[in-house]
């Protein structure tokens, strides 16, 4: 392994441990999570504005105004829950022990998630909730349907009605025409068999009427079907919307809580960090170094002052370090590759100050 890799390994796993491996993670839960309000702010304007909407008009541009209020209401409100649920994990991962306070503040968070959840899920049902226009599309279906049968029964029937008046025209001038005689056979056997046509014709009708009567019940019965279908995909798109809903307060929790766990154990970190010998040397030479290069006034090329120069000058700011320090300082510079011996009795710089105060961090880091 090469040295430069072994130095970045180290502050990874032993100096930084959480803040170096989780800030990839941290990033992308957290803004994730932004998302999931974005969507929750969404389908809870839906279940509002269908409230809104029954309202009687009060005012001129009523509808633009509630639309922009509904917008502002929920995303004030998505900003304390998150604000909230922020503050309930913080507190917990510091007290980590019951308090009344934090059980409050649990219990707020918590009635925030569930108000949330409920506004959300309802306007995700009002969303794709198309049960109504399923059934009216269904009924003008039905009418059509059944319209266009009926109008074929009516023209059949029609037909019918008019061969049995044809036939009764024609019994009515047979019977005329014999003037109050008996008929004769011949015409009683031409009448009997008008009168079976006619009794035949009305069987056809009563037939017709009753495959109508099939033929419409058909007709709804496979409307009714298709309607049914259509609302078990509602059903199941609603089911789905749930979990949705579920796994977006999801995100937004673990998001939140996340970085306010990464924020606090950064925090640690951090403080144990500066707590340590090695640290207050860091600060000591970022301090020393600062004033070495005079605020990042000298750059590469320009003579770096002497010992003895500079320990005053160290002395004049009131720094608490002492000649020792100042000389350890001063060797370590030339031993980073910061300045370099130009003569016997002066040096030199040769890194810009950003570059020189890295190393200084990064030695004492090691």
């Amino acid at each position: 392994m090469k040295l430069e890799q072994f130095e970045k390994l180290k502050i990874k796993l032993e100096i930084f441990k959480l803040e170096k491996n989780f800030a990839a993670l941290n990033t992308t839960l957290y803004y994730f999570s932004f998302l999931g309000n974005a969507f929750l702010i969404y389908f809870g304007y839906f279940f509002i504005k269908s409230t809104t909407d029954g309202l009687p008009q009060l005012f001129p541009y009523q509808a633009e105004f509630l639309t922009v209020f509904i917008a502002l209401f929920l995303t004030g409100y998505e900003l304390t829950k998150r604000f909230v649920i922020e503050q309930t994990a913080i507190s917990a991962l510091q007290a980590k022990q019951f308090s009344w306070n934090l059980f409050g503040a649990g219990v707020v968070a918590l009635a925030l998630i569930v108000g949330s959840f409920y506004l959300s899920l309802n306007g995700a049902h009002r969303l794709i909730d198309t049960t109504e226009q399923v059934e009216q599309v269904a009924e003008e279906k039905t009418n059509v349907k059944v319209e266009e049968l009926e109008a074929k029964h009516k023209e059949r029937v029609d037909g019918f009605n008019r061969d049995i008046s044809n036939y009764q025209q024609r019994i009515d001038k047979v019977v005329n025409t014999a003037e109050g005689r008996a008929l004769y056979r011949s015409e009683r056997e031409t009448v009997k068999g008008w009168e079976d046509q006619i009794n035949r014709l009305r069987e056809e009708i009563k037939a017709e009427d009753a495959a109508l009567e099939t033929k419409i019940a058909k007709v709804e019965v496979k409307t009714e079907g298709k309607t049914e279908d259509k609302k078990a995909e509602i059903e199941e798109n609603d089911t789905a919307f749930v979990f949705m809903t579920f796994f977006l307060e999801f995100i937004i929790i673990l998001g939140v809580g996340f970085n306010a766990y990464y924020v606090l154990g950064s925090y640690r970190e951090t403080k144990e960090l500066l707590e340590t010998p090695k640290y207050k040397q860091m600060d000591l030479n970022n301090r020393l170094l600062k004033l070495y290069y005079q605020n990042g006034k000298k750059g590469p090329g320009d003579p770096a002052p002497s010992v003895s120069k500079f320990f005053n000058a160290v002395r004049s700011q009131k720094m608490q370090a002492k000649q020792i320090d100042v000389r350890t300082f001063v060797s370590l510079c030339v031993e980073l590759g910061i300045t370099k011996e130009a003569t016997n009795k002066s040096k030199q710089f040769v890194l810009p100050y950003d570059e020189a105060k890295k190393l200084i961090m990064k030695d004492e880091l090691l």
